[in-house]
C-alpha cells in the first residue's frame, strides 16, 4: 500500500507558503465588552495595536463619548423619517453623510419645515463633529457654522458634541488620525452594509493630553474657518457673475408647475439628440437668456479659452501598491476635503503616464461618468497627484483666468448646459467634445479676472486649510509615537 506523499512543513494544500498570517488572541472579557461579538472585524488588530500604543506610551484614556466620563458628553444620529422636500423657501437645507466632508456641500434638498417631525433633533449645531456611520462609515468633519451649522443632518450620520469648539477640533484631528480611524472602522457591523451607533463611540479611546489639546483643536477649528471664508469666496464670485452678465437666477425665472411641462422644439435644433433630458425645458430657458447677453458667446473648445480639453486614456492597465507611490483620486474625492483610503499607483509603472494624468495646480476638473458636470479647481496641495479617467481636464488658455472658467461652470447656467449633454440609461457620460461645445460669455478681460481672482483666492485659502489640518494630525500622531515635532503654533 503506497503512503500518501508528505506535505512540506507549514504548507496547507493550495495555499502558498508566501501568504502572511495575521493571529491575535482575544480574551474572553473582551468578546463581552465588544457586545459578544465573535466576527474577526470586531477585534482588527490595527486597532489593537493603536491603542497598545497610547497605552504604552502613559497616556491617560479617556472614551470618547459618554454622559460621565467621555470626553465629548452628546452623540446622536436621527431616527429613520419621511423625507418631504420643498421648495427652498419653504424648507430647510438638507445635508447627506457624503456632504460632511465635501469642500462645498451642493445643497439641492430642502425638508418640509411643516411636515418634517422632530426637526429640532436633525439640526446641526456650531462645531458638532460630525461621522459617517451607515455604507462608508468613518469619514469625519467638523460642523463651521458658515457651511454645516444650521442644516438638517440624514440619519447616516452621527452628530458629536464636544463643550467647547477647541476639544471638537482636537476629536476631529484625533479620529481622521492613525489612532482614531482605526478604532471607528473596528466598531462597524454588518455584513452587507456598514453601520456604527453613537454606543459605539463610548468604547473608543483618545488621549487627553491637556497640555496640547486645545492648541491642536484651535488649529483644526482655524482651518475650517478657512474653508468657510473660502466658501463665501467663491459664493460672491457667484453672485457677481450674474450680476455682471445679468443673468437673473434660473430657479426665479422658471418655475415648474405640477404635472410634465412641454415645449416645443425645431428639427434643426435637435442636434441628432432625442431624448428628453438633451431638451430640457430650464436649458432651453438659459439659452433664451444668453441669446440677448450684450457680451459675445464663445464654446470651452475656443482657443481663446481652454488649450485643452482633455480625457484620460492612460488607464489600460493600474499599478497599485500599499504605501507611497502616486496618490490617484476618484472623480468624487476631488470634492472632497481631505481625501481618505486613497489609491496609489507604483511610480515605476506609471512614470511614462504621468504628463497626461498627474493633476496641475489651477487646471478646472469636470466629472464626466457616473454623477456628471461636477466641477472642481485644483489646490496646490494636489499638485502632483493623479486622477482617474472619470475627471476630465479643462487647461485654461494663458490668457484667460481659470478662476472665471471654474466660476461659469459652477453656476446654475454652467451646470445646466454641462449636465445636458450626458448620455446614457445606467450610468451617465458626458465626453470632451461634448464639454468644448457648452456655451460660454466672454465679457472684457479685467471684469472676468475680477471674479476669477476670487476663486483663486478661495482656493489659496483650501490649500492653507489642508496643510493647517494636516500639520496638527500629523503633530498628535508624533506626541502619541513620542516623537518630538512641533507644527503647529498658538493662534
Amino acid at each position: 500500500m503506497n503512503a500518501a506523499p508528505r506535505r512540506k512543513p507549514g504548507k496547507a494544500a493550495g495555499v502558498p507558503l508566501s501568504l502572511p498570517r495575521f493571529s491575535t488572541s482575544v480574551r474572553l472579557s473582551e468578546v463581552t465588552e465588544e457586545g459578544v461579538r465573535f466576527e474577526a472585524g470586531a477585534f482588527n488588530i490595527e486597532a489593537r495595536r493603536a491603542v497598545q500604543q497610547m497605552r504604552a506610551a502613559g497616556f491617560t484614556l479617556l472614551p470618547l463619548y459618554g454622559k460621565s466620563d467621555g470626553l465629548c458628553p452628546e452623540a446622536s444620529n436621527a431616527f429613520r423619517f419621511a423625507r418631504v422636500y420643498v421648495l427652498p423657501e419653504h424648507g430647510i437645507p438638507f445635508l447627506s453623510s457624503s456632504d460632511i466632508i465635501s469642500a462645498r456641500p451642493e445643497i439641492d434638498r430642502y425638508l418640509s419645515r411643516k411636515l418634517t417631525r422632530k426637526l429640532d433633533e436633525l439640526i446641526v449645531n456650531d462645531w458638532d463633529v460630525l461621522i459617517s456611520c451607515s455604507g462608508t462609515v468613518g469619514n469625519v468633519g467638523l460642523a463651521s457654522p458658515d457651511t454645516f451649522a444650521g442644516k438638517a443632518l440624514s440619519q447616516h450620520a452621527i452628530k458629536l458634541r464636544a463643550l467647547n469648539p477647541e476639544t471638537a477640533g482636537y476629536v476631529t484631528a484625533f479620529l481622521r488620525s492613525r489612532f482614531g480611524r482605526p478604532q471607528l472602522l473596528n466598531a462597524q457591523y454588518g455584513s452587507v452594509i456598514r453601520h456604527i451607533e453613537p454606543l459605539h463611540l463610548q468604547r473608543i479611546l483618545i488621549p487627553e493630553l491637556k497640555e496640547h489639546r486645545a492648541r491642536l483643536g484651535r488649529a483644526v477649528v482655524h482651518a475650517y474657518e478657512l474653508r468657510d471664508q473660502a466658501n463665501k469666496l467663491l459664493d460672491e464670485a457667484d453672485t457677481n457673475l450674474h450680476s455682471l452678465l445679468k443673468l437673473p437666477r434660473l430657479s426665479e425665472v422658471f418655475t415648474q408647475k405640477e404635472g410634465p411641462v412641454i415645449i416645443r422644439q425645431h428639427a434643426s435644433r435637435l442636434a441628432g439628440r432625442f431624448e428628453g433630458s438633451f431638451h430640457d425645458p430650464i436649458v432651453h430657458v438659459a439659452e433664451k437668456i444668453l441669446q440677448k447677453s450684450t457680451f459675445e458667446i464663445a464654446s470651452l473648445s475656443d482657443p481663446r479659452v481652454t488649450i485643452e480639453i482633455r480625457a484620460i486614456t492612460k488607464f489600460r492597465k493600474r499599478v497599485y501598491v500599499p504605501t507611497g507611490g502616486i496618490p490617484m483620486l476618484s472623480s468624487k474625492q476631488l470634492m472632497q476635503i481631505d481625501p481618505v483610503d486613497i489609491k496609489r499607483l507604483a511610480k515605476g509603472a506609471h512614470t511614462k503616464d504621468l504628463p497626461e494624468i498627474a493633476l496641475k495646480r489651477g487646471t478646472v476638473t469636470v466629472s464626466c461618468s457616473g454623477t456628471t458636470g461636477r466641477v472642481q479647481i485644483i489646490p496646490a496641495y494636489m499638485e502632483g497627484w493623479t486622477a482617474n479617467q472619470h475627471a476630465t481636464r479643462l487647461f485654461a488658455a494663458s490668457a484667460f483666468n481659470a478662476g472665471y472658467l471654474y466660476a461659469w461652470l459652477s453656476s446654475d447656467y454652467g451646470q445646466r448646459l454641462l449636465r445636458r449633454y450626458s448620455y446614457g440609461s445606467v450610468i451617465l457620460e458626458i465626453d470632451r467634445d461634448m464639454i468644448g461645445a457648452v456655451p460660454i460669455p466672454l465679457p472684457p478681460p479685467d471684469a472676468r479676472n475680477k471674479i476669477g481672482d476670487l476663486v483663486l483666492r478661495a482656493n489659496e485659502l483650501r490649500d492653507q486649510a489642508w496643510r493647517i489640518e494636516r500639520d496638527a494630525i500629523g503633530e498628535l500622531e508624533s506626541l502619541i509615537e513620542g516623537r518630538p515635532r512641533s507644527l503647529v503654533r498658538p493662534s
